[in-house]
C-alpha cells in the first residue's frame, strides 16, 4: 500500500522533533520536547486510522488528527518562544506541520 502525501509529511515532522528533542534544555525536555513528540505521533496514529476506515469513520479520525496537530503546533510555539532550540529549525518544522494541516483539512473536505 503506498503512503499518502499528508502521512509522508508528518512522519518527516516526526522525526525532526525526534532530533529537535535532543538539544532541549532537560529542564524543558519532559514538559515540552517529549510531549510535542507524542503529540506528533498521535497525529500520526489517527491519520493512519482515517486511511484505512470506511468513509463514514474517516471524518471523526481527521478532527482527531487536525486539532492534535493544531496542539502541537502549540508547543512548538511555546518552545520557539522559550528560545530552547534553533529558531531556523522550529520554524521550519512549523512550516512543515502548517502544510500538513492544509492537507488534513483538503482531506476532510473531500469525506462526506
Amino acid at each position: 500500500m503506498e503512503e499518502l502525501p499528508v502521512i509522508a509529511v508528518i512522519y518527516e515532522v516526526y522525526k525532526k522533533l525526534v532530533e529537535l528533542n535532543t538539544v532541549i534544555d532537560k529542564k524543558y525536555r519532559h514538559t515540552l520536547g517529549e510531549p510535542v513528540i507524542v503529540g506528533c505521533a498521535e497525529v500520526l496514529k489517527q491519520l493512519v486510522l482515517a486511511k484505512h476506515a470506511p468513509k463514514p469513520l474517516k471524518a471523526s479520525y481527521l478532527i482527531q488528527a487536525d486539532a492534535e496537530a493544531e496542539l502541537t503546533a502549540m508547543k512548538l510555539r511555546a518552545i520557539l518562544e522559550l528560545h530552547l532550540a534553533n529558531e531556523t529549525n522550529v520554524l521550519k518544522i512549523q512550516a512543515r506541520l502548517s502544510e500538513a494541516r492544509r492537507m488534513i483539512g483538503g482531506w476532510r473536505k473531500s469525506v462526506p
